[in-house]
């Protein structure tokens, strides 16, 4: 197929993330008035190899991840951001959607972020955590928030596969609840 013919092919959406000041007060709001939750907490989330352009970037945060009705959301609390392109990506007023994200085939993930960025979506960053492979593209511009492209992988689905299992049945208790590692 020629290369102008090429459409990025995202998929369905796998979760939506929300930058918010405070995770807590956040949980709390969701549970109460959209019945979501409940949330899995991971404090200061342990990214590897955090790059921003191919430089050294900071993305220190708290990440708690619930269902609201079927669909998954992401919490995010930031902590420390560098460099200032990264910064921005988390700017603006708070709580505001923050990124969409998509699981994509392993063999299919280099060649859609090549088109992102050639299509003026631009990755800003990637970051590891295990197995999983994370890339930010700024698409506020076309969306008003980020696309969020990770490569299809297991640990991806086991996490997300233990969150909607604590979201089965539950009955409210504990809405927020900390990831043992």
């Amino acid at each position: 197929m020629p290369e102008d013919l090429f459409r990025p092919q995202l998929g369905e959406p796998h979760h939506s993330a929300y930058v918010v000041e405070d995770i807590e007060t956040t949980v709390s709001r969701l549970v109460d008035q959209l019945g979501a939750g409940p949330f899995l907490l991971i404090e200061n989330v342990p990214l590897e190899n955090v790059l921003s352009r191919g430089e050294p970037a900071e993305f220190v945060h708290n990440s708690a991840f619930g269902y609201c009705g079927d669909g998954a959301i992401e919490l995010i609390e930031t902590v420390s951001l560098a460099p200032e392109r990264v910064e921005k990506g988390f700017s603006a007023p708070r709580p505001r959607i923050q990124h969409v994200a998509y699981v994509v085939p392993s063999t299919e993930v280099v060649d859609l972020r090549s088109s992102l960025d050639e299509r003026g979506l631009p990755q800003y960053l990637s970051t590891w955590l295990g197995e999983v492979e994370t890339t930010l593209h700024d698409a506020s511009a076309a969306l008003g928030h980020d696309i969020e492209i990770h490569a299809d992988n297991e640990g991806l689905h086991d996490f997300f596969a233990m969150v909607r299992g604590a979201a089965e049945g539950w009955d409210g208790s504990e809405p927020l609840r900390p990831v043992e590692s």
